[in-house]
């Protein structure tokens, strides 16, 4: 699934490694089982790089358990698939305009990231 057209008609690139329009999306409820499984992998790792790759099996198994987010750079529309490997999306949400700071998932999540 290298690209979606988006409802606005907007082609989105899904195959971009990293994907700056990608967001993974975590349930609350599984963060502290995610989190356990990070202190895990640290305690059972014979090395850095161990560790390395059984947190990159965490966040991209095989079986993917999170799902996937694009956010349309046109409309800012998300997408939602429930698997990587979905031909169509589970969802489509529609950004509504408000009076803010950010003007799209992406800018907010850098914001953050750059406080």
């Amino acid at each position: 699934m290298p690209k979606i057209r988006c409802l606005c008609d907007e082609v989105i690139n899904l195959s971009v490694i990293p994907n700056k329009q990608e967001f993974k999306l975590i349930w609350e409820p599984l963060i502290e089982k995610l989190i356990d499984s990070l202190v895990n992998a640290h305690r059972q790792a014979k090395s850095d790089e161990d560790f390395e790759k059984q947190v990159y099996n965490l966040f991209y198994p095989k079986q993917p358990k999170f799902p996937e987010v694009y956010e349309c750079p046109n409309c800012g529309r998300l997408i939602v698939f429930s698997s990587p490997s979905d031909p169509n999306p589970a969802f489509w949400f529609q950004r509504e305009p408000v009076n803010g700071e950010a003007d799209s998932l992406r800018s907010l999540v850098e914001k953050i990231i750059d406080n």
